[in-house]
């Protein structure tokens, strides 16, 4: 479990190309299918959490430009 929570703390700290690049690391091995089933497991949780840093660091930039957006309509 603590292998995990530290696993969650690292991608959190990630940007998003270094998030991008990891997802797109694990996805092409996951394609292989050539990984033992565990590690295929644990590569796609790891994927998980890497779609979700990319999804919020997406999001935290479509809100800053949308507030740019709106500080020039004023």
């Amino acid at each position: 479990m603590s292998n995990s929570k530290n696993r969650k703390k690292d991608i959190e700290q990630l940007d998003f190309e270094q998030a991008l690049q990891q997802l797109n690391t694990l996805v092409a091995k996951l394609e292989t299918g050539e990984l033992p089933l565990e590690d295929s497991v644990a590569a796609f949780e790891t994927g998980v959490l890497l779609s979700r840093r990319c999804e919020a660091l997406l999001d935290s930039a479509e809100q800053r430009l949308q507030v740019l957006g709106e500080d020039q309509d004023s």
